[in-house]
This record gives C-alpha cells, sequence and structure tokens, in this order.
C-alpha cells in the first residue's frame, strides 16, 4: 500500500506458501485477516482484478491509499467497505488506523470549535488547510481557524452528515467518559472518514479541465491571419467554457499584475494579446491529464453553458442592470464543477441520476459523492484564481440567497440557469419556474409580468443565443 509520499509501505504479512494452503482452525482466519486487502476485497466480490489493477496503478501516481482510490473510482463505496471489514474475523490484525482521518490533521482545530460551529478538517496542504463546514459562509469562525491554526483555511462544504458524523467520532463528548468499543463498532465509524478522505483527495484533482481541440485550431487559424481581430479571437474562446476560464485565469494571475480585475474574454485577450493568449490556450489543451470526458455529454455541456450565458443578457437588461461584472462569464461557467467532478472521479459520477436539476441534482451528488458541482467549480474556479464576481454565482446559482458579494450577479445567473433549462411554449412550465425564483427575481426586482415576458423573449432568441451569444 502506498504512503502519501508515493512509497511502498511493506506488507508485514506477504502471503508465504504455507499461508496459501494455510492447515484448519484458528490459524485460517489469521492469515485471512493479513493478506492484502485488495485480494480480500477481490474475494469479498467487491472489486475485481481489472478494478484493482486501475486502481493500484492510480495509487502509485497519485501516492494515495488503494482503498480511499477504489472509493474515488466508483469502484467501492465507503459503506461495502466498512460492511467487509465488519465480517472480517481476524479484523483486531488489521491495522484499521490506515483508514483514519490522521489524528495530527484532526488536531490543528480545537474540539469546541469544531463542535460549536460544526466543522471538520478534512486536508492540509502546505499551509492550506480545507475546512468541511455546515456553514462554509461564516466568515468570523474562517478567520478564528487561521488565527488557530497559522494556515489559510479554504471552507467547503461537504455532505453535512458526514461532517457531523465526523465531529462525533473524533471529537466525542467530554463530559461522558467514552465507553470501550469493540472491533466491530470501531469499524463501523470509518465510513465518514473514508468519504470525507475520498473529498480531499478528489479535490486535489481538480486542478484543469479539457479543451476542444477544434478550439485550439480555430484560435491558431485567427492568430495568423492578420484581418482577424480581438473581437474575432474571443468570439472563438467564449464558445469553450474551459478554455474561457483558462484565459481569465492567467489573465488575473500575479506573474501579468494588471491594474484590475479581467472579467471580460476579450478584455483579457487584449491585454494579453494574440500570441499569448494563443499559447494559453494551446497550453490549456495539451497539459490536460483528461483526455476525454467518460460521463458528461460535452457537447451538450456547451450547449447547456451558451444557453445560461446569453440568457444573462436578457436578464440583465430585464432587470435595468447594465454594467454588473462578471454576469455573461458566470452564466458561462456556472457549471464547470459538473465537468470537474465527471473528470476527477468519472465512474462515481455516473451513479448519479441524469435527469436531477437544482437543489436535487446537489443533494445526489453529495449523497454519492460527498461533495457537489458547486463546490467543486468552487475549489477549481478559486484555484485559478477567478475573480468573486465570477465564484459567487459558481458557487450559489441554485442557491442566490447565499451569495455576498456578487449578489446580483449570481441572481441574474440563477434565473438564467432556470430560464435556459425550462421548455419552451410551454407557458405553464414558464409560470411554475417564475415561482421557484421568487428570491431571485426579488433581488433584482422583477415583477412576475416582466418575468413572463423575459422568458417568452429568450425562447424566442434561443437560436440566436446559440449563434451569437453576445446579442
Amino acid at each position: 500500500m502506498a504512503s502519501k509520499s508515493g512509497s511502498t509501505q511493506p506488507d508485514p504479512a506477504r502471503a508465504t506458501p504455507q499461508q496459501q494452503h494455510p492447515p484448519r482452525g484458528p490459524r485460517i482466519l489469521d492469515a485471512a485477516a493479513r493478506r492484502r486487502i485488495g485480494e480480500l476485497l477481490i474475494d469479498a466480490g467487491l472489486v475485481d482484478s481489472h478494478q484493482l489493477t486501475e486502481g493500484l496503478n492510480l495509487q502509485e501516481q497519485r501516492g494515495t491509499k488503494i482503498v480511499e482510490t477504489l472509493i474515488t473510482l466508483g469502484y467501492l463505496t465507503a459503506e461495502n467497505f466498512v460492511e467487509f471489514l465488519a465480517r472480517q474475523p481476524g479484523i483486531a490484525s488489521i491495522d484499521l488506523s490506515k483508514y483514519e482521518i490522521p489524528r495530527e490533521l484532526v488536531s490543528l482545530i480545537p474540539r469546541e470549535l469544531a463542535v460549536k460551529h460544526e466543522l471538520f478538517p478534512i486536508d492540509k496542504l502546505g499551509k492550506l488547510l480545507t475546512v468541511g463546514m455546515v456553514c462554509p459562509l461564516d466568515t468570523a469562525t474562517v478567520k478564528q481557524i487561521e488565527s488557530a491554526t497559522g494556515l489559510r483555511v479554504k471552507p467547503l462544504l461537504c455532505a453535512p452528515n458526514d461532517i457531523r458524523a465526523a465531529i462525533e467520532r473524533y471529537y466525542p463528548n467530554e463530559t461522558e467518559p467514552a465507553a470501550p468499543k469493540d472491533s466491530a463498532e470501531n469499524v463501523r465509524g470509518l465510513a465518514t472518514s473514508l468519504r470525507l478522505s475520498s473529498v480531499a483527495a478528489m479535490i486535489r484533482q481538480i486542478d484543469t479541465l479539457p479543451a476542444l481541440p477544434e478550439t485550439v485550431r480555430r484560435v491558431q487559424d485567427a492568430t495568423l491571419d492578420p484581418m482577424s481581430t480581438i473581437r474575432d479571437v474571443a468570439d472563438i474562446i467564449v464558445m469553450d467554457p474551459p478554455i474561457a476560464a483558462k484565459v481569465l485565469s492567467v489573465a488575473n494571475s500575479a506573474a501579468y499584475g494588471f491594474a484590475q480585475r479581467v472579467d471580460d474574454v476579450s478584455l483579457a485577450v487584449s491585454l494579453l494579446g494574440l500570441r499569448e493568449t494563443y499559447s494559453i490556450v494551446l497550453s490549456a489543451a495539451v497539459v490536460n491529464v483528461f483526455e476525454k470526458t467518460k460521463t458528461l455529454d460535452y457537447r451538450q455541456f456547451w450547449l447547456d453553458s451558451m444557453c445560461c450565458a446569453g440568457a444573462t443578457r436578457i436578464v440583465t437588461k430585464t432587470a435595468g442592470r447594465k454594467h454588473i461584472p462578471g454576469v455573461f462569464s458566470g452564466g458561462l461557467l456556472h457549471d464547470i464543477g459538473r465537468l470537474a467532478l465527471s473528470e476527477a472521479v468519472p465512474e462515481l459520477y455516473l451513479k448519479v441520476q441524469k435527469d436531477l436539476e437544482g437543489c436535487e441534482l446537489q443533494a445526489a451528488e453529495e449523497s454519492e459523492i460527498g461533495i457537489s458541482h458547486t463546490e467543486a467549480g468552487y475549489v477549481l474556479a478559486d484555484h485559478w484564481g477567478l475573480p468573486i464576481d465570477i465564484i459567487e454565482p459558481i458557487r450559489f446559482h441554485h442557491k442566490p440567497e447565499l451569495a455576498g458579494a456578487a449578489k446580483e450577479a449570481t441572481a441574474i445567473v440563477s434565473i438564467a440557469e432556470v430560464m435556459a433549462r425550462t421548455p419552451g411554449g410551454d407557458v405553464e412550465a414558464w409560470r411554475g419556474a417564475i415561482q421557484s425564483l421568487a428570491l431571485p427575481l426579488g433581488i433584482l426586482g422583477i415583477d412576475t409580468e416582466n418575468a413572463e415576458a423575459m422568458f417568452e423573449e429568450y425562447h424566442n432568441l434561443r437560436e440566436t443565443c446559440l449563434r451569437d451569444p453576445m446579442f
């Protein structure tokens, strides 16, 4: 089993010829318990040899534990692994600490702080501490954690039930002496640890997204064409949400040090220059470790993104707003978390029901994966250094009431996203959608009559939206 550094730990009890054919009696149980976990999982029918081989190869690349890797691949669930461990007669000889969240990580946050604010540390990378929180927008508590730990804190909404269960497991009630637990009972509490560890591993994999190869070619052709303009190149880039995000990320990076935040692709291209823009687009495609999405229809993803981005223009006009930064880019990139999850954990993401939308989709993702696409999108956008005007619509487009600095932009994207996925020509569906949007409509001061007119205008111009999203 690989350690965090990627080195291989010696198996304390490799099977010898004698152990392969042990004598009858209690020694059979001891030998079985000491065999490698992967072999035991195959014998139990929880994974097959091909899945284990894939897991071991990926484990070697990532330096993670094999069980954690199999979970993120979707071949094994934390619950099934825990049930499997509980059935092992020689369980006492299995080193359960390998599947626990490290105590040194847990000890970074005082018990009273974790219990009071329902939060739990799930990962530490250098000076960055990722903390699962039931209320990740509690900035005062985040600052308190940073003060207590001396680390920069990334608050993350994981499955709240997992956070609460972890608190109960790792921060027991000090007023009542903890009763000793037998091995089987101790194992049953490991599911939460495994799920949170898998979320941490997943987050570390969310780095960059694939670009459509056609985008690279078209940008290159436009760059070489003396008749092409900055607008021509920008129009090509906005048709590819991951590439648009990358260009904006680079434009906002410290390496360029522009005086203002850049949230418009045309401005980014203008500031970066055509040649530099092409280099960014090309590098984004080349360095991408995920060549093809396995679980998400990329073309449909592109259509949905473009429809939402185009719809933001209508919402912005109806609301009487002219200069709200980040609205179009927020609409374009609002669902990049779905693409991130489908790339980071493709087999696991297959288990999420495909016809779910909105908050129901978030709940299903938290149940199956441990984290929703909105949080995954936030992690990616934050990693890229995108401005808050884009980050908040990505993170809160299903719950715009939670947005802070970019509340109006988030409300616009929230409405545009629902508008884009509501069937055209179905007035009753429009009315139901408008009722569900009471909160963001209220934020923007749009009444029901204007909302209905807005939906009608969008569906009349939907094809124009796809041809020219800047209409």
